[in-house]
């Protein structure tokens, strides 16, 4: 019973709940100031909330296990990295992200999964574990795309060279465009590298 509208443009919804919704920004929305109103549809009053939002071209964010407090970082069996089990130098990793910017390549379309061949590719992306200010902490990108039959979710393909940095609190870093991924707060996110 809900209808989020930005710019006057209805938003498509992942999931709603009673503390929050989760809603795709549509991707050909150019940065700017925009309005956002959340309505109650089943009550039918006009608004609940009535904000200005400001888009930017780059807001990177790891995605961040909830419960483990762990980046979304896989190792290439699909399991998850975890202190338990954590990642070695010279080895292949996915890892999840969002706020990655505009794409190329396929053809994206809001509310829709995004594509498989060809992908929908993103600008050029940094990706650190640990003190960024190091260059032992620079992790190789091989291929940064929205995840494919995911909406609005990004794939960073990685590998982890072997004279980078050990530990099992890393910081998960992403940089596009010069703009970092946030760090810190209740869902900082975390790699273990061994």
């Amino acid at each position: 019973g809900v209808c989020v509208t930005l710019n006057n443009r209805p938003l498509p919804l992942m999931a709603t709940s009673a503390r929050q919704i989760t809603a795709q920004i549509p991707p050909e929305l150019a940065a700017g100031r925009y309005p956002l109103v959340v309505r109650n549809l089943e009550r039918k009053t006009s608004t609940v909330a009535n904000i200005n939002v400001t888009l930017t071209k780059y807001a990177p964010a790891v995605i961040v296990d909830p419960v483990t407090k762990q980046a979304a970082i896989y190792h290439e069996d699909g399991s998850p990295v975890t202190k338990a089990k954590p990642t070695t130098r010279d080895r292949r990793l996915v890892m999840y992200a969002v706020g990655l910017g505009p794409t190329k390549g396929g053809r994206v379309v809001s509310g829709q999964p995004s594509p498989e061949d060809p992908p929908a590719t993103t600008d050029a992306v940094n990706v650190y574990f640990g003190d960024k200010r190091f260059r032992q902490a620079g992790v190789v990108v091989e291929s940064s795309m929205l995840a494919p039959g995911l909406v609005g979710i990004y794939q960073l393909n990685l590998y982890v060279p072997g004279d980078r940095m050990r530990g099992d609190d890393l910081d998960v870093t992403i940089r596009i465009g010069g703009v970092d991924s946030p760090t810190g707060g209740e869902f900082d996110p975390k790699v273990a590298v061994e």
